[in-house]
């Protein structure tokens, strides 16, 4: 048997050729790995090579593009000319001049929502960055791309194990997964080598993420580590029936058009322990529509405790509702800390939740929330005191804010801090509970 002769463009890394031999093969693909693995640069090379023998029309997205030089363009245009391919370049996509094969680059999210314009029709799907790509994002796009034969690839160094595309590819027959690092790479530079070297020198937990694509690691900036989060969701208890149950429910509104207003309620299983039992979400902008569900929500749950984001936004939302609820309580995330550890209220709510799990004390059940609590940073203050990393900060890295997190963490301080409002409520339901109360240690 002769061997193949590959053509020049295809110098791409052996690990990855079942990308292009199988190509035909999958419906997705998902090439995820650090710095300098040549995942980027083997997909664009495929890509102009597809180009050269067929008419196709490629979509590259991104969660958030702002401008063209966020895109992978750059990629293309570099191998275009080293290749001297007959191409017109435009500013938002590429053209080949004897195929007619067209490259577009798409930012999905724009203005708080998805947008797929564009995306019928489109023969491959090139998702790169995908690490930043949200659920909601993702369960929009897919049914998009429906064309015949159409095959979507997510390219990735993704930030944690409970990853949104991840999740979706993972033990999918119709997807080809590679993981490919930077010493899989035989075209990389020395240089670059050297920088991973001393990466791995300096700092190991950088080192495994930036080069190695390990999810980020569980050290001294993330608050919570996975083995708590696993030891939640899989922790077994006995219930007591005759226990009488208390419960909180808790509600994170909506910051931004982005964002997601989110419901939970925890129910108190024995004289120890606290099961997540139930989560709800919705997006609606109107605030009316938002405090209409609340009240029917707190209807159906009948917590003896509510607890709302009274924040920003959230406020109006508030002083309607705690006319209408009356064992509501106000959460304000830079109110004075009950604890002496912590910056702030949401500190106290986050090192809360963190005991609990230390202790055993809490049953999670909402994958959202155990995904984007594997991400929360804790930041020391020159005082000593401990801050949780800043929402819109969050939002930069992410391209979400943590509202599941958020939600579960309000509801831990309901139960840490306001034990006594929790214990009045159950003995007196029908009694008002002050909306400004002194949450006690």
């Amino acid at each position: 048997m002769k061997s193949m002769v590959i053509p020049e463009i295809l110098n791409i890394p052996q690990k990855l050729f079942p990308f292009i031999f199988k190509f035909n093969n999958y419906n997705y693909f998902l090439l995820e790995g650090g710095r300098a693995s040549g995942k980027t640069q083997s997909v664009a090379r495929f890509l102009l090579y597809i180009m050269e023998n067929r008419c196709v029309r490629i979509c590259c997205g991104r969660e958030i593009q702002n401008s063209i030089n966020e895109s992978v363009k750059t990629v293309f245009l570099d191998l275009i000319n080293e290749y001297n391919l007959t191409y017109l370049i435009k500013k938002d996509n590429l053209i080949h001049q004897l195929s007619g094969s067209k490259i577009f680059f798409k930012g999905f999210r724009e203005q708080g929502s998805v947008n797929i314009k564009g995306l019928e029709g489109v023969d491959i799907l090139w998702i790169d960055e995908a690490q930043s790509i949200t659920k909601t994002t993702l369960d929009v796009i897919v049914p998009t791309i429906r064309k015949k034969n159409s095959v979507i690839i997510f390219t990735m160094n993704r930030y944690n194990r409970f990853d949104a595309v991840y999740n979706f590819c993972a033990k999918r027959k119709d997807c080809l997964h590679i993981y490919i690092c930077y010493f899989d790479n035989p075209y990389v530079d020395e240089k670059i080598i050297k920088e991973a070297q001393i990466s791995k020198n300096s700092n190991i937990n950088d080192y495994n993420h930036i080069w190695l694509g390990y999810p980020l690691s569980n050290n001294n900036e993330y608050l919570i580590s996975s083995q708590l989060l696993d030891k939640a969701l899989n922790l077994e208890y006995e219930k007591d029936e005759n226990y009488c149950s208390n419960s909180v429910m808790s509600v994170d509104l909506s910051a931004c058009g982005a964002d997601l207003c989110v419901a939970k309620l925890l129910v108190e299983q024995n004289e120890n322990i606290w099961l997540e039992k139930k989560t709800l979400s919705w997006s609606e902008a109107d605030t009316d529509i938002t405090k209409g569900k609340i009240v029917n929500i707190y209807g159906e749950w009948m917590p003896k405790v509510l607890i709302i984001d009274a924040d920003g936004l959230g406020y109006p939302i508030w002083v309607s509702i705690q006319k209408i609820i009356k064992n509501a309580i106000a959460f304000r995330g830079a109110k004075k800390p009950c604890s002496k550890y912590a910056l702030n209220a949401r500190a106290d709510g986050y090192l809360a939740l963190r005991e609990y799990l230390e202790k055993g004390y809490l049953k999670l059940t909402d994958k959202n929330a155990i995904r984007q609590l594997e991400y929360i940073k804790k930041i020391y203050k020159p005082n000593g005191l401990i801050a949780i990393q800043d929402k819109k900060e969050i939002r930069k890295i992410h391209n979400e804010s943590p509202d599941w997190a958020d939600c579960l963490m309000m509801a831990l301080y309901a139960i840490n801090f306001c034990s006594n409002i929790i214990i009045q409520s159950s003995q007196e339901q029908n009694k008002t509970v002050e909306a400004d109360f002194e949450p006690f240690e």
